[in-house]
């Protein structure tokens, strides 16, 4: 596996103070960590992307900037090899699958890797290589049926060429340009943009969901949110819930202890519901360059650009563990007596 160190400029690695508000609150926004000149990359290339494929959508026009019909949706095709369309989207929220590319890991994940390993380990963190020489990733995956089926939406009906079996065992996976990188670690999701004058959804935050990094399938840990334009408040930002990676953790636990922790739904389980109730979320936001980290488990959701001429540009990621570092059987049997038993000796160190 590769674990060469990324030639990007590091974002500094965190303080006692910042690690204890992360152990405490969840999460974190680092604002404007990202070199400026990267991110205008960033934004050039979607730019350049948009010309190519929904040209009517103009750069110095903001009147331009409506919502994508399903008409166009279906007009952006998948490649022929599997994966999903270069350019995609509907209503107010489009992609560009190029988070495998240089340019997108460089912003979106490279940028907070010493970072990356002060929370989880030296040397115990799955590095984003991105694509080879040929175009494709390769990255450690942890194959059962409910990853393949999971992958299905991406690499259409190649899943098979490129999965295989379920082996129920970890191994390098390869994937094609545009497939889900995300799963073994070798990209980004790439460009995730909402589009402005969107509607209010109610007070009930209805998409709003948890336990990403839980359960028998996934080594991750930190997620991250990378804004590659200034975003202001109420444009879209990442919303997150103070604390409720603890009380996800719990309500996790108790189910596994009672032998249902497959059931556990990060949309519908009580405890959700108890959060949004009593716990006012957080719309995350910042200059151009800001990263926001977060614990995988915590209550989040993509917020609703109420703005008229802004853009919501982001790219997600998430850190996973190494496999050397957290082995095939302690994935399936959770350790579930300390939330932060797969960090670094440093993270769990720190008193909150």
């Amino acid at each position: 596996m590769t674990t060469a160190s990324p030639a990007v400029a590091q974002a500094p690695r965190l303080t006692t103070d910042q690690i204890a508000k992360f152990k405490r609150d969840g999460y974190l926004v680092l604002p404007g960590v990202v070199d400026p000149e990267l991110c205008r990359q960033a934004r050039d290339q979607m730019w350049d992307t948009i010309a190519q494929y929904r040209p009517s959508m103009r750069r110095d026009d903001p009147s331009t900037w409506t919502p994508i019909s399903d008409e166009e949706n279906a007009s952006y095709t998948r490649e022929a090899t599997g994966g999903d369309p270069y350019f995609g989207g509907g209503g107010h929220r489009f992609y560009i699958r190029n988070g495998a590319e240089d340019l997108l890991l460089d912003i979106g994940a490279r940028v907070v890797w010493d970072v990356a390993e002060q929370l989880l380990g030296e040397g115990e963190v799955v590095y984003p290589a991105g694509l080879d020489a040929t175009g494709h990733t390769t990255g450690p995956c942890f194959l059962t049926e409910d990853a393949v089926k999971g992958m299905e939406s991406h690499l259409g009906d190649k899943t098979r060429e490129w999965t295989g079996p379920a082996t129920y065992k970890t191994g390098p996976l390869r994937l094609p340009k545009t497939g889900p990188h995300w799963v073994t670690g070798q990209g980004t999701r790439g460009m995730y943009c909402t589009l402005p004058n969107g509607s209010p959804r109610g007070p009930n935050y209805p998409s709003a969901h948890s336990g990403e990094g839980m359960g028998s399938e996934s080594r991750w840990k930190v997620q991250t949110a990378v804004y590659f334009d200034d975003l202001p408040l109420g444009a879209g930002g990442l919303h997150l819930w103070p604390g409720s990676h603890a009380r996800v953790w719990e309500a996790y636990r108790e189910l596994k202890q009672s032998g249902s922790g497959e059931n556990y739904d990060g949309y519908s389980h009580p405890v959700v519901g108890e959060i949004k109730a009593d716990t006012e979320p957080v719309d995350t936001h910042g200059p151009a360059g800001s990263v926001v980290l977060w614990h995988s488990i915590m209550l989040h959701m993509a917020g609703v650009n109420m703005s008229s001429d802004i853009i919501r540009q982001a790219t997600l990621y998430a850190f996973a563990k190494t496999p050397e570092s957290m082995p095939d059987d302690r994935v399936v049997n959770e350790t579930l007596d300390d939330i932060w038993a797969d960090w670094s000796d440093e993270v769990r160190a720190v008193a909150v």
